[in-house]
This record gives C-alpha cells, sequence and structure tokens, in this order.
C-alpha cells in the first residue's frame, strides 16, 4: 500500500471522514467518550482533516508552496496519506483530546507538526479496539513500566488519565513532573501502599481495581 493511495478496504468512517481501520476505531471511541463527557462530537476540519488521497495532498502542498496555504508535509510522506491523522475543527476539540484522548492513543505528546494546535497523530498499540471502536469500548491495559519522576511518554499518559478519572487534577501531558508524583503519593497514601511516588506493580494494580 502506498501513501494516500490506501484502498477502501483498509479505511473506516469516523464522523465527517475516514481513518485507517484501527485508527477509526480508536477515534470512534475517543468520540464516544468525548460525547458522554461534554457532550461534544469530535470531528475534523473539512474532507481534507483526515484521510487525505494522494492527489489532495498534492493539492495542499502546492498551495503552501505558493504561500496560500497552511505547513504540508510532502506529497507520499503525510500521516494523513496512512489514514493516521486528523486536523481537528476547534480548540474545544484539541482540549478534549488532551483531556482523554491518550488513553485511545490520540495525543499530541506523540504527534508530528508540532505548530499545529489542530493537527494530532494516532498511536498503534494503545487502544485495544475491545467494544467494537464504540463509546462502551475501552483502553487496553498492557502492563506497564516502572514509571516515576523525569518518565515521558504514552504509558505516562495513561496513568495521569487514570489518576484523573480517580479524582487528580492533571494534564495528560505524557510528562512525570512534580504534579504527578503529587497525585500518586496522594493516591498511594488513600491506598494504604508506600508512599514513594513511584508506579511499580502494586501501584498499577490498585489503579486498575
Amino acid at each position: 500500500m502506498d501513501n494516500g493511495r490506501l484502498p477502501t478496504s483498509v479505511l473506516a468512517p469516523i464522523h465527517g471522514g475516514f481513518l485507517r481501520s484501527d485508527a477509526a476505531a480508536a477515534f470512534n471511541a475517543l468520540d464516544g467518550e468525548s460525547r458522554r463527557r461534554y457532550g461534544v462530537a469530535l470531528a475534523p476540519v473539512g474532507q481534507l482533516g483526515s484521510y487525505r488521497t494522494y492527489a489532495q495532498q498534492v493539492y495542499l502542498w502546492q498551495l503552501y508552496r505558493a504561500g496560500r496555504g497552511n505547513l504540508a508535509a510532502y506529497p507520499g510522506t503525510s500521516n494523513h496519506g496512512w489514514g493516521l491523522a486528523v486536523d481537528f475543527a476547534t480548540q474545544q476539540m484539541r482540549w478534549i483530546v488532551d483531556q482523554i484522548g491518550a488513553a485511545f492513543g490520540w495525543s499530541k505528546a506523540w504527534s508530528d507538526a508540532p505548530s499545529e494546535w489542530w493537527h494530532i497523530r494516532y498511536r498503534t498499540g494503545v487502544w485495544d479496539g475491545s467494544g467494537g471502536g464504540g463509546a462502551e469500548g475501552r483502553a487496553a491495559a498492557p502492563a506497564h513500566p516502572l514509571l516515576r519522576l523525569g518518565a515521558r511518554g504514552h504509558d505516562v499518559a495513561a496513568l495521569q488519565e487514570t489518576l484523573t478519572r480517580k479524582g487528580a487534577r492533571l494534564a495528560v501531558d505524557g510528562v512525570f513532573g512534580p504534579l504527578t508524583e503529587a497525585a500518586v503519593e496522594a493516591f498511594q497514601s488513600r491506598s494504604g501502599l508506600v508512599v514513594d511516588g513511584i508506579v511499580g506493580p502494586r501501584t498499577w494494580q490498585a489503579l486498575r481495581a
């Protein structure tokens, strides 16, 4: 399969566009959770905001080169051409993704195009597809590594999302900083665990209970 030339058999619909089937399932699950929590449907900005054909990427690239469009990847290299990126329609949608998206594989923390607030890339292996990709689906629960102050990545984002569901007030940014450490210590104290701010097997087990 070539970038921007994916067969329709590997694509699936989302609200307002199409993505590769696994990314679409995770997006639709995230959309369902957004509707449940915030009453907001998530959607790309226009028909070019999700999967793009090669010809569509050429069009956007030419606009960019002419100074009449936003930054665009060289045709054949865009994550849109793989069906793995969404340009969100509003900043409110982006805010929601920042709050809950990482557990579904959607996060700016591992996205490209850092200057574009609207552009978010999907990461495989985070969402397991249970529940058919609908609102009733759930995030994957793989074995997590030991996490402590200074850690970064999608495992930290998943930790922050779990802590937030249990009452902490954290930004889900994938960075294990002092606020995340304090939230871990508070949870450990409430759960009768050793209060060391380190998320090991016992703390993970308690978080998943």
